[in-house]
C-alpha cells in the first residue's frame, strides 16, 4: 500500500475573486427616506396645534428649591451638603457634625455623670448602713458651739430627726434651754400634739446636774429602747452644760457659722482649748459649718481648709431656705444637698460613737 501523500495546492480550482456589490448610492429602485425635521414639527414654546388639548409645558414649571448636590470629599463618601440660606439670605449654620471624638466626647460625659451618680449613690448607701449600727448602751451626744445661737438647736433638730428615721431604737432630743425653747420648736407643731417625726423631745434646765438627771431617767426609763441622745447645748463653748457633755459625752458637735468674722473667732477660741480639750476634739468631735444665706463662697472654702489644717474634716451644711423660713422642719421639703450633709453628719457621729464604746 502506498504511503498517504497528499494532494498539490495546484489541484483545488483557483478561487474567483467575491464580487464587489455596487456603492449603497448606486442601488436602483431604493430612495432614502427623508429625515424628520423636529424643529419644524412642534410649534414654538407657548403655542399649540389647533385641536391639541392644552398642557402644561414643562419648560413653564419653576425650578424646585433643594440643597445643592453633594460632592465627594476624595474618602468615597459624599461630602455632607453646604449650609443654606432661609428666605431672607440669612445663612444657615451647619449641622454639628457627628464625628469619632464627638461621639467618644458624648460617651465619655455620660459615663462621667454615671459614675459620679453611682459614686453618691454608694456613699448614700455605706452612710445608712453606718447609721444602722446596733447600739447596746445609750450614747450621748452634745451639740455645742464657740458662739451663742450658733445654730445648734437647728443642728440638734436635723441630726435626731435623721438618726430616728433610719434607726430602729429611739433617739432622744434634750433641750437645755427651756426658756428659748427653739428646739422644741423645731421639732413641735404645738404644744401637746406631740412630734411630727420620730423623736422623743426631753426638756432640761440649763445646769450640768439637770442634764444628767434628765438623760439618767431616759436611758432608765428606756432601758436598751434609747440608742442616741442628742443634747442641745446653746450656751456656748465654755458653758456649764456645754462643759458637761465636752467632758461626759461621747460624741461633740461643734457648729461654726460661715461668717469671716464669726468663723474666725470661732477658730481662735478652738485653739485655745486646754490639751484634754483638743484631744476631744481630734478624738471625739465632728465639726460642722453651718453656711448663711449671701455668704461668700470663698469664706466657705478658706473655713473648710483651716480646719484640715488642725487635721479635722468638717461636714459643710449648705444654705436651705426651707431650714431658714419655716417651724417645725419637714424632712421631705428639704433640698437634695442638705439631706445628703445631714445623712453625712449622722453617719460620722454614729461612727464616732461607736468607736468610743470599743
Amino acid at each position: 500500500m502506498a504511503p498517504y501523500q497528499p494532494a498539490p495546492y495546484e489541484q483545488y480550482p483557483p478561487q474567483q475573486p467575491y464580487q464587489q456589490y455596487p456603492p449603497y448610492e448606486q442601488q436602483q429602485g431604493y430612495q432614502p427616506s427623508p429625515q424628520p425635521q423636529y424643529e419644524e414639527q412642534y410649534p414654538p414654546q407657548g403655542q399649540q396645534h389647533p385641536g391639541q388639548v392644552p398642557h402644561q409645558d414643562y419648560y413653564e414649571q419653576p425650578p424646585q428649591q433643594g440643597p445643592p448636590p453633594t460632592q465627594d470629599d476624595g474618602w468615597g463618601a459624599p461630602a455632607p451638603p453646604t449650609p443654606q440660606a432661609d428666605q431672607i439670605g440669612t445663612p444657615m449654620q451647619a449641622p454639628a457634625g457627628d464625628s469619632v471624638f464627638d461621639r467618644f466626647r458624648k460617651i465619655a460625659s455620660e459615663a462621667a455623670y454615671l459614675v459620679g451618680a453611682s459614686g453618691r449613690m454608694q456613699r448614700d448607701v455605706d452612710n445608712i448602713a453606718t447609721i444602722r449600727r446596733p447600739i447596746a448602751i445609750m450614747r450621748r451626744v452634745g451639740v455645742l458651739s464657740p458662739v451663742t445661737n450658733g445654730g445648734t438647736s437647728t443642728v440638734t433638730a436635723l441630726l435626731s430627726t435623721m438618726l430616728a428615721s433610719q434607726r430602729s431604737d429611739r433617739v432622744v432630743a434634750v433641750d437645755a434651754d427651756p426658756g428659748g425653747a427653739e428646739l422644741s420648736r423645731r421639732l413641735e407643731l404645738s404644744v401637746g400634739t406631740g412630734p411630727i417625726e420620730p423623736v422623743t423631745l426631753l426638756r432640761s434646765e440649763g445646769t450640768a446636774g439637770a442634764v444628767r438627771t434628765t438623760l439618767a431617767e431616759a436611758q432608765g426609763q428606756g432601758a436598751r429602747d434609747v440608742g442616741l441622745a442628742v443634747v442641745d447645748c446653746p450656751g456656748g463653748l465654755f458653758d456649764e452644760v456645754s462643759a458637761e457633755m465636752a467632758g461626759t459625752g461621747h460624741c461633740a458637735v461643734v457648729v461654726v457659722p460661715s461668717v469671716q468674722h464669726v468663723a474666725e473667732y470661732c477658730l481662735s477660741q478652738l485653739d485655745q482649748l486646754t490639751p484634754d480639750g483638743q484631744d476631744v476634739l481630734l478624738t471625739r468631735g465632728v465639726v460642722v459649718i453651718s453656711v448663711v444665706q449671701n455668704v461668700d463662697p470663698a469664706s466657705v472654702g478658706w473655713l473648710v481648709e483651716a480646719f484640715r489644717q488642725r487635721g479635722m474634716e468638717p461636714v459643710v451644711l449648705p444654705f436651705d431656705l426651707h431650714i431658714a423660713q419655716s417651724w417645725p422642719l419637714h424632712t421631705e421639703q428639704f433640698q437634695s444637698d442638705t439631706r445628703r450633709a445631714v445623712l453625712d453628719l449622722a453617719a460620722r457621729v454614729v461612727e464616732t460613737v461607736t468607736r468610743a464604746a470599743g
